[in-house]
């Protein structure tokens, strides 16, 4: 089915650019006759695809109030930011779904901003290391192809490019956001607004950078007081009016009584650069990166009782019918994140060169307090203030990459060392006032640390003009030790683990051809292994669904096969690409619900191995400059993938299944018109298909919360320039306020304006 789709768009893809190309081809003979020189090739590059989009790019076409909003036209790349300045901002890409953190890796400047603590919407980036207006280029690179990379690496490579000035500058700006969101019993406008200031210079051979970033914002609610119908008679509880009836994932009925999780956050980060450059070439950078968050997580109730108190939970009739609800528990987070780096390197491109980065992450503060009602009563969590808080304080991580370059004739020859460190330290205390964080009693505790050593090398050869050979390999050793669990149940109140460790080698191969300037051809293969954080080791949660996150020390790291071919034809003023991918995993980590004797709890969900996973598809990306028409630039793209669990001794039911969180399409286009130097505009699209949230399949109504629909949003911007150094935008997402859900709902319609200073 999928390839019946595939090979015509192949087709259509590759030779329809000829129509305005502005060249003419003789098929038959295979010469070609071009009126400008064509656009660089990224075939003989790179071991794999990249992509990238540079600082004019998303000045332009993007309304970016985050980073993370800045990849959203990026090919198969999707960013789990359900709202402006979303603290779970997972990357997705083409064989990886949204709450895979560990299965993608962030960069910037070297350093690793990828939470590698865990694998689920807990763990995102670090995206508040970095500034939108510091960007200066994004390149993904997509697949474990590259030898450079730790197996994480198998949904992709993003790196982040910032800038670092050349003479005395200064940049200043607001921004301010708004949204109407209309859901269920919530109809209220959420007004959101960023602050940022950078200066830098470079006097001599020292350049330096500092900024400071504020953004404040009221999210819309995340998550809703939600049961099935219920056929129990009322009895004796609490008459209640004012919920809200609709249809289920699995097509069941059911009540919504209240939403969830509305944040209202302030999030301030500084940042400090500094660089010198020697005589020789070599430079050496160290870079100071503080992130504060001030977050308040409030709950609404949709109901009330006779008296038009509200009720936050316990037994309610509503409609003659008893439901026991679980608790609307309200919430709130602060935190003091510090991230340093030091890199220090060469790269005159000469025979030799070599590069070190020693970076540290560390959660100096980080407390996520909440309260936990239980029981049958209507207490309001405002007021009784029983909770717990959960500090993660001593968490954290820290990287070391060396590696020289080699570059003998025909030859570059990387070789390098890696040293990452992860230590999870977590302890839940319980509280008679959460919203003061009044610690209490100890409840549970856990910790544990991962280690990893690598040793790689990767030559790339140029056989001949026309054909290129990139070889890489990856030794790795990789430790788990000090894993503790302690709570204060009477059965089993301390759990410690063995200390475990593997060895792994990964082989890459990349072999390019290009037997005319216009073509490019590349076919390249990946193993990769990508170990099991220590949370998934170690860490026990519970979330505010009251579901039991369990670890699970016997979980073995996934095995990787990823394969690639890649066709680009190349014009004058643009490019067409297509790449076939496939991957497949073999004991794949994934989170499975109750697939482990449970004695005590019906509701666990334990990470498991998945024997074995495929996912294979098509990516096709082209972009243009003056396309059709002068000043008029346009980027389109599509992914269309499918999935399948093929084998899953833990879960037989599960075979046949789709991998959850993967969309089988993924549609992309924006259009740009540059009216003159001071003055752009430009349209964007996106599109989502269909995706499951269940391991089983079992969304069968999709287009509902804890659903995952389709999504088509279409964004739009402005920009002009004036008095030489103001620059002022207006700019929409989802201009016809289409309501999505990846689970939560996403934004609506949300309208941007800003206006910045620059000298």
């Amino acid at each position: 089915m999928l390839m019946r789709k595939i090979i015509p768009a192949i087709l259509y893809l590759l030779v329809m650019p000829l129509a305005f190309s502005g060249e003419t081809s003789d098929l038959v003979t295979g010469t070609i006759t071009v009126k400008d020189s064509f656009v660089d090739s990224r075939i003989m590059k790179f071991p794999a695809t990249v992509e990238t989009y540079d600082k004019k790019q998303i000045e332009e076409s993007v309304n970016a109030a985050t980073p993370a909003q800045t990849l959203k036209y990026l090919p198969s790349i999707q960013v789990r930011e359900r709202s402006i300045g979303d603290r779970n901002g997972i990357i997705s890409s083409r064989t990886i779904g949204s709450i895979s953190s560990a299965q993608s890796m962030l960069y910037a400047d070297g350093v690793l901003l990828s939470n590698l603590l865990g694998n689920s919407f807990s763990y995102p980036p670090r995206w508040g290391m970095v500034n939108p207006e510091e960007i200066q280029r994004i390149s993904m690179m997509y697949g474990p192809f590259s030898s450079l990379y730790a197996g994480n690496s198998m949904g992709g490579v993003i790196n982040i490019e910032t800038r670092m000035p050349e003479r005395l500058e200064a940049h200043a700006g607001v921004q301010s956001f708004i949204q109407n969101f209309k859901l269920y019993g919530t109809d209220q406008t959420k007004i959101g607004n960023r602050e940022f200031f950078s200066i830098g210079n470079k006097v001599n051979d020292f350049s330096f950078w500092a900024s400071m970033n504020r953004l404040e914002n009221t999210a819309q609610p995340l998550d809703f007081s939600v049961a099935n119908l219920s056929s129990t008679a009322a009895g004796g509880a609490t008459l209640v009016t004012g919920a809200y009836q609709d249809k289920g994932i699995s097509n069941q009925d059911r009540v919504i009584f209240g939403a969830t999780a509305i944040d209202t956050s302030i999030q301030t980060n500084g940042k400090f650069k500094g660089q010198y450059e020697f005589l020789n070439g070599s430079k050496l950078a160290y870079t100071i990166g503080l992130w504060d968050l001030d977050s308040r997580q409030n709950v609404q109730s949709y109901i009330k009782d006779s008296d038009g108190n509200s009720i936050y939970g316990g037994d309610v009739n509503f409609n003659n019918k008893k439901y026991s609800l679980a608790r609307m528990n309200p919430a709130q987070a602060e935190a003091f994140h510090v991230m340093q780096s030091i890199d220090f390197k060469s790269n005159d491109k000469g025979f030799f060169n070599w590069q070190m980065t020693l970076s540290d992450y560390d959660y100096s503060k980080d407390l996520s307090n909440r309260s936990n009602l239980t029981g049958t009563s209507n207490t309001n969590p405002y007021i009784t203030k029983t909770g717990q808080i959960t500090d993660l304080a001593g968490t954290g991580w820290t990287v070391f990459d060396s590696r020289i370059t080699l570059r003998p004739k025909d030859h570059t020859i990387d070789l390098g060392y890696h040293l990452d460190y992860y230590q999870l330290r977590q302890i839940v205390n319980a509280s008679s006032d959460w919203m003061g964080s009044q610690k209490g009693t100890f409840s549970s505790l856990s910790s544990g640390n991962t280690k990893t050593h690598a040793v790689y090398v990767q030559d790339k050869w140029q056989i001949t003009p026309l054909w290129s050979l990139t070889l890489g390999a990856r030794q790795e050793h990789y430790e788990a030790y000090d894993g503790v669990n302690q709570n204060t149940h009477a059965i089993s109140p301390i759990a410690r683990y063995e200390d475990r460790s593997r060895n792994t080698f990964s082989p890459k191969a990349s072999l390019c051809f290009e037997p005319i300037p216009a073509w490019g051809f590349r076919a390249a293969f990946g193993k990769a292994y990508r170990f099991p954080t220590v949370t998934e080791l170690f860490q026990q949660l519970t979330t505010s669904n009251n579901i039991i996150v369990t670890n699970n020390p016997n979980l073995k790291p996934e095995e990787i096969y990823s394969g690639e071919i890649t066709a680009e034809r190349r014009f004058a003023n643009g490019l067409a690409r297509a790449s076939l991918f496939r991957e497949d995993r073999y004991d794949a980590l994934i989170s499975q619900i109750n697939v482990l004797p449970a004695a005590e709890d019906t509701s666990k969900s334990y990470v498991q191995n998945v024997d074995h996973v495929r996912i294979y598809g098509i990516e096709l990306a082209t972009e243009w400059k003056n396309a059709i028409i002068p000043k008029l630039d346009l980027v389109a793209n599509a992914t269309l993938t499918d999935s399948e669990i093929l084998k899953n001794d833990a879960a037989p039911s599960y075979i046949n299944k789709k991998v959850p969180r993967i969309p089988r399409q993924l549609y992309k286009a924006v259009a740009t018109y540059r009216v003159s130097e001071d003055f752009t505009m430009s349209l964007a699209a996106r599109y989502s298909g269909r995706q499951f949230i269940e391991l089983n399949n079992s969304d069968i109504n999709p287009e509902t919360y804890q659903g995952a629909s389709r999504l088509l949003f279409v964004d739009a911007k402005a920009n002009y320039k004036f008095k030489d150094r103001w620059t002022a935008s207006l700019g929409v997402d989802n201009i016809f306020n289409d309501q999505a859900y990846v689970y939560h709902p996403l934004y609506q319609r949300t309208g941007y304006a800003q206006i910045k200073f620059d000298y």
